[in-house]
């Protein structure tokens, strides 16, 4: 059993999803209109962050505040949802695309 507290959980959470989303802790801070040091806190579970921000940082992740402070039980479970897959995929896309463009260019050369 997980002996982690909800900050650690959270945290973990937050700092997953924001990579899953590519951002960095400067792009999810002017998102969520919150200071970046605070991300960083949050992040680290350095700080018990309010409700009110945690909403923010839910909301600029495209998340719910119900999601973020959702957990299960089995750690087989996958902690992000279908939205969030899928982004990564295209982000994936777009990056072996732009591969095979540059491979195109240098074959030309």
């Amino acid at each position: 059993m997980d002996k982690k507290s909800i900050v650690q959980k959270v945290a973990q959470k937050i700092r997953g999803l924001r990579k899953i989303k590519n951002m960095s802790q400067v792009q999810l801070a002017e998102k969520a209109r919150l200071h970046q040091t605070l991300i960083g806190k949050m992040e680290r579970a350095e700080i018990n962050p309010s409700i009110t921000s945690l909403e923010k940082v839910a909301k600029a992740l495209d998340i719910s505040l119900s999601e973020l402070l959702s957990f299960p039980e089995d750690k087989k479970e996958i902690d992000v949802d279908i939205k969030t897959l899928n982004k990564a995929i295209e982000i994936l896309e777009h990056i072996l695309e732009e591969a095979k463009e540059l491979k195109k260019e240098e074959s030309k050369k």
